[in-house]
């Protein structure tokens, strides 16, 4: 079976910087799939960012279940033409909560849901692969949200130096959690091609989050790990109209491909 063409899978969609993608991707057309505990928290997420109901009935499936149950994240994963997604956006993550540490202050609710899900994703992509005889170059690609703060080995600082301890101390546990889940992306795309179940994937790294309407994609500035744009915040509107633009309708072309991005004011 082959991939449908611009089917996206959405995890963590209720979140704002993936449900703003999620609200581009449906009100450019294209066919989606989210997984969500609360089927009617997201739609009405949705409809706040301005989906129209219509656009909802036409264009989103909504799949009830938690993003580490194999059974409904392959479900998420499976084409209304039996065949697999073609692309997967993960903007999962945590609510945060204090611990006593004077190093690391902040943890999270979950302070392993990033790698958890992921391995759940990668898991269930690999077997659908194998069941659905989907070939390597039609299998899913997967942009995954993560945050600056936690650079590749040998790459330069890509969060201000007024922020570094604030990262590096205050976010410890949460940019572990998404640095494992970056490894495990890595290693994922070293197997042998028969047993993977991506054909790529690419890390978005933002900036600090905030909320707002926005700039516009024109002042996001955007880099490679080796050469980061390197700034202050952004907005989760942008971050999700970036991701929907570069990510999902241009694919990066390829310039990302298995690696990580960079995005800023």
């Amino acid at each position: 079976m082959s991939t449908s063409p611009k089917t996206i899978a959405f995890f963590g969609a209720t979140g704002d910087c993936a449900g703003h993608c999620l609200a581009y991707t449906l009100q450019a057309g294209y066919t989606c799939i989210a997984l969500a505990r609360t089927p009617s928290k997201l739609t009405q997420a949705m409809k706040a960012k301005g989906v129209p109901a219509s656009t909802l009935d036409s264009n989103l499936t909504v799949i009830q279940g938690d993003a580490k149950d194999p059974v409904a994240v392959k479900k998420t994963l499976t084409a209304p033409s039996g065949g697999m997604v073609s692309h997967i956006v993960s903007g999962v993550g945590s609510n945060p909560k204090l611990q006593w540490s004077i190093l690391y202050p902040v943890t999270l609710h979950d302070p392993t849901i990033c790698q958890d899900v992921g391995s759940t994703i990668l898991t269930a992509a690999a077997a659908l692969a194998r069941e659905t005889s989907t070939p390597p170059e039609q299998r899913p690609y997967f942009l995954n949200m993560s945050t600056t703060g936690i650079p590749a080995k040998g790459c330069p600082r890509d969060v201000p130096l007024l922020f570094h301890a604030l990262y590096v101390y205050g976010l410890h546990v949460p940019h572990v959690d998404k640095k494992v889940l970056q490894e495990a992306l890595a290693a994922h795309m070293q197997l042998p091609e028969k047993e993977r179940g991506l054909r790529g994937f690419t890390n978005v790294k933002a900036s600090l989050l905030m909320d707002g309407e926005g700039k516009g994609l024109e002042a996001v500035r955007e880099g490679p790990e080796e050469k980061p744009a390197v700034g202050y915040t952004i907005q989760r509107k942008d971050v999700g109209k970036w991701m929907f633009e570069r990510g999902l309708q241009e694919e990066m072309k390829g310039e990302y491909l298995n690696k990580s991005v960079t995005i800023t004011y």
